[in-house]
């Protein structure tokens, strides 16, 4: 039970978020000065597939619009791979350059990569 707890304290530091733009600002308006983030949040790390064995995430929203928050880019951990979740057959609509636009949820793959899988299976 005390591993799930960690596990579970563990991720809810950590959020999928897609960037927009990583920016500063200009010195006329002061501090702060390192980089920042313009992002557009997904949903927490809560549903587990057990079929898939990957979490599900979708868009979060507040108020009918897409949840966003400009962050420290020092608050960025590191990348994560979105696989989206459709049903028997991809919509033609989609590409590479639309699908997470289009798509309404997507898997967070832990097999991208080995860092991430090794991530995934730590917490």
């Amino acid at each position: 039970m005390e591993s799930f707890n960690s596990r579970e304290a563990v991720l809810d530091q950590i959020r999928p978020a897609q960037i927009r733009v990583i920016f500063t600002l200009p010195p006329q308006f002061g501090l702060p000065s390192h980089p920042l983030a313009y992002v557009e949040w997904f949903t927490p790390l809560r549903r587990f597939d057990k079929d898939v064995g990957m979490f599900a995430v979708q868009r979060s929203t507040r108020n009918h619009q897409r949840n966003a928050a400009i962050v420290r880019v020092e608050q960025l951990v590191r990348n994560c791979h979105l696989i989206p979740k459709f049903g028997q057959a991809v919509p033609s609509l989609w590409s590479t350059d639309t699908v997470l636009e289009q798509c309404g949820s997507f898997f967070v793959n832990p097999y991208f990569d080995v860092d991430t899988f090794t991530y995934f299976r730590l917490i």
